[in-house]
């Protein structure tokens, strides 16, 4: 009988265990404001969620791909940055959700978000191999900067951006 309580015990240590890591956590920007929750499990992030906050409106600049041409245009009046966003991510959902409530912060920068799913021969043309990727282009299409996120949003943008 012992035995048997003694796995009953470990089995219900092991599941409490398991629910705590898969809890929410909120990460505190320099300030100490909370500004993203996130699930412990990436793959928690929910594809019509994702798909929602990259269409929803912006604060600031924020257009979808539709040509690089469209987005050499718009390098050649502010910066640009084109977001290798999936809508399954849950970085990119949080970046979204930074850009989209706080896209004002980014002043003249642009974000052109890009659907990682469907851009092959842009992902191709800037070495992208993982989504939640930011490129900085000019107003030749050529790279200025290149970075990964991780759900940093406009202060990650803002931390990376090249000015010239």
């Amino acid at each position: 009988m012992k035995r048997a309580n003694m796995i009953f015990l470990a089995l219900v240590t092991a599941a409490a265990l398991s629910f705590g890591q898969s809890m929410m956590m909120s990460t505190n920007n320099s300030k100490g404001n909370a500004t993203t929750m996130m699930s412990a499990n990436p793959m928690k992030a929910d594809p019509v969620v994702g798909n929602q906050l990259r269409n929803a409106p912006s604060s600031g600049t924020k257009v979808i791909f539709t040509t690089l041409e469209a987005a050499e245009a718009l390098a050649a009046k502010q910066p640009t940055v084109l977001f290798f966003a999936a809508d399954w991510c849950p970085y990119c959902q949080a970046d979204l959700r930074d850009i989209n409530a706080n896209g004002s912060r980014l002043g003249d920068v642009a974000i052109v978000v890009a659907d990682y799913d469907s851009a092959s021969e842009l992902k191709a043309k800037y070495g992208i191999t993982v989504q939640d990727t930011f490129v900085q282009i000019d107003a030749t299409g050529a790279q200025k900067a290149i970075w990964r996120s991780g759900g940093e949003g406009v202060d990650g943008i803002l931390s990376h951006i090249v000015r010239s």
